[in-house]
């Protein structure tokens, strides 16, 4: 008894020494984490009032069977009278995207290779967003027009459309978060994944070259906003703490990277994202830049649902 007394007492102090140095590095940055923008708020985070939205949303009706013509004039005709409304701009825009993946799919299945789309999906949904933005400028309608630009990347994924329709984008989200909104999370997070989806091998053309911690620098901002402030679901705090272990990763920092991925596993029970992290853990050092470029590229082609819908942030979920 006399000799376990001693060993019980220095495992106590061995696991005391641990928790504290784990708390101390994880405050110092161990995980990387930029600092919060001075004068940040749930307000200007963007991360006020989501009850408030998912109920909005809840409310909308968007399924009408034959009459698309009139639901898109319907919607374009509430983001006119509500043009800071992210719950109308993004219904907006994920039912043109719908729309238009519908009209592509059927002309595939006939063999057509040029479809024509309906007039009122012609220049949709960007030439409305554009107006808007132009007419009514505020952070959201920035921000739709920046997703809109994304949007059309994920319908044509060809190298061509790709790149100009990034560097729209970023252009857009950089005015959001380099002028009077630093700490907006939603134009944080679209402007990291944008980075972060970039090939690491091309030269991306841009007007401003982008740092080489660009994505993980706009990710990790708005993960720290998110843990300063709370709100959001378990789903969109384990997809942000994704998004954030493959920007590390992809920058070369693995080991940071696979801390957020486990901490994206332990965030949500959401079975895609714990099969994403299993993926992710189960990658060697020599592979897992190949492997991580193709899963980001599977995530851009896959539109169940699009990665620019803003719903993750007002949908609860595990």
């Amino acid at each position: 008894m006399g000799r376990r007394r001693p060993r019980l007492a220095i495992i106590t102090l061995l696991v005391a020494v641990v928790l504290i140095a784990g708390l101390a590095l994880w405050r110092s940055g161990l995980l990387d984490l930029p600092p919060v923008p001075a004068g940040t708020s749930l307000e200007s985070s963007g991360l006020a009032g989501l009850d408030s939205l998912a109920a909005e949303a809840s409310g909308l009706s968007l399924n009408a069977p034959g009459e698309d013509e009139r639901v898109l004039a319907e919607l374009r005709a509430a983001l006119a009278a509500a043009p800071s409304d992210l719950v109308i701009g993004n219904a907006y825009r994920m039912t043109v995207l719908r729309l238009i993946r519908q009209h592509l799919g059927a002309a595939a299945a006939t063999g057509e290779l040029a479809p024509a789309l309906p007039s009122y999906l012609e220049g949709e949904p960007t030439a409305t967003l554009d107006r808007l933005q132009r007419e009514h400028p505020s952070r959201e309608a920035t921000l739709q027009l920046a997703l809109a630009w994304v949007d059309e990347m994920l319908l044509y994924p060809a190298l061509e459309i790709k790149a100009p329709a990034s560097v729209e984008s970023v252009e857009l989200l950089t005015q959001i978060v380099e002028g009077s909104d630093p700490s907006y999370v939603p134009a944080l997070y679209a402007r990291g994944l944008n980075y972060l989806h970039r090939p690491a091998r091309l030269v991306w053309p841009e007007h401003r070259k982008a740092p080489p911690d660009a994505a993980s620098r706009d990710l990790g901002t708005a993960v720290a906003i998110g843990r300063r402030l709370g709100g959001g679901s378990p789903r969109l705090r384990a997809t942000l703490a994704l998004a954030l272990g493959d920007a590390h990763a992809k920058e070369g920092r693995k080991n940071v990277g696979r801390s957020w991925w486990q901490i994206a596993r332990t965030a949500s029970a959401d079975t895609s994202i714990r099969a994403a992290v299993d993926r992710r853990f189960s990658w060697g050092d020599g592979e897992l830049l190949d492997r991580l470029e193709a899963d980001l590229e599977a995530r851009m082609l896959d539109l169940d649902p699009p990665m620019t819908d803003l719903s993750i942030m007002w949908e609860g979920g595990q």
